[in-house]
């Protein structure tokens, strides 16, 4: 059995691996707010964790620091790098991934899919079905022969992603605002994130998107964590609402993402009474692809 080593920052495989005559795989899982990484040896699976690498924003000077990494990386060990991302469906936005990482690197091969394909690789395999993904952002795919077929929703922060972890913040602050919370959810709000000036202003700056996406509420007094389950309910019914196949014989769904992983008990609850089953629920795909790359090569 493979080992697991889960280290606190990249730069410390350089002093833990034994790199001479060595090869690796690389395998990435990039999301809305971070990027998930395993490097595979033969004796030991390394995991980490950077920030999100999306297609849209790899001019940022914060990108380019671990260029430096992968260049003495591959420069002695050989790295074959598999890299699913959000916003990689489009052939052009994988160049654009693909140039970025092996400009001035030595990566033997360097492949590029969408994130919803590292989303059914790690729940399905070989099989099909429909899986949700229901983290920073959502959408609702079937994947097939190790290939999404379907996509329902996706539509970004601006048109969609109900459901998502990013749609209860929003939520809670429309609610803050129209004074459709109780006393003591408002107070909660109020001094975990702010006022109501405060609330209006961070949602608008240019981090905006991850301000509201960071909202949670958990609270003891069993009535006011009721009244935040009901939000979460909302939030996951829009979704299923709005994607879930009205005619299919299939009538059974698997998801990913953290927001479904925390929430899979109301989850389970409002797709039971649309007369769906829930398969499973896993948090982070990057495990889970450490075993299904080797095959999906």
């Amino acid at each position: 059995m493979q080992n697991k080593l889960y280290i606190a920052h990249y730069s410390e495989l350089l002093q833990l691996l034994h790199l001479a005559n060595k090869q690796g795989i690389l395998i990435a899982d990039s999301g809305g707010t971070k990027t998930d990484w395993a490097l595979q040896t033969e004796e030991t699976s390394y995991f980490f964790t950077t920030e999100s690498y999306h297609p849209t924003t790899l001019d940022h000077a914060s990108k380019l620091e671990i260029l430096t990494f992968w260049r003495i990386l591959t420069k002695k060990m050989k790295v074959t790098c598999h890299f699913f991302g959000a916003g990689c469906s489009s052939e052009e936005n994988q160049v654009k991934i693909k140039t970025h990482f092996t400009t001035n690197t030595h990566f033997i091969h360097f492949e590029v899919a969408s994130d919803l394909v590292a989303a059914g690789l790690s729940i399905l395999g070989n099989k099909e079905g429909y899986v949700g993904i229901l983290g920073t952002g959502s959408v609702l795919t079937y994947f097939k022969d190790t290939n999404v077929t379907k996509i329902l929703g996706g539509f970004g922060y601006l048109l969609g992603d109900e459901g998502s972890g990013y749609y209860f913040g929003k939520l809670v602050l429309q609610k803050f605002l129209n004074n459709e919370l109780s006393e003591e959810l408002k107070t909660l709000v109020e001094n975990t994130y702010g006022t109501r000036n405060q609330l209006i202003s961070k949602s608008y700056q240019n981090d905006g998107k991850a301000f509201i996406s960071s909202i949670q509420l958990h609270c003891e007094n069993p009535i006011i964590q009721e009244e935040i389950g009901r939000i979460h309910s909302e939030n996951i019914g829009l979704f299923l609402t709005n994607y879930l196949p009205k005619e299919t014989k299939t009538t059974e769904i698997s998801f990913v993402g953290s927001y479904a992983y925390y929430q899979q008990d109301l989850l389970k609850v409002a797709l039971e009474n649309l007369g769906w089953k829930l398969r499973e629920v896993i948090d982070k795909p990057i495990d889970a692809l450490t075993k299904r790359v080797r095959r999906y090569e």
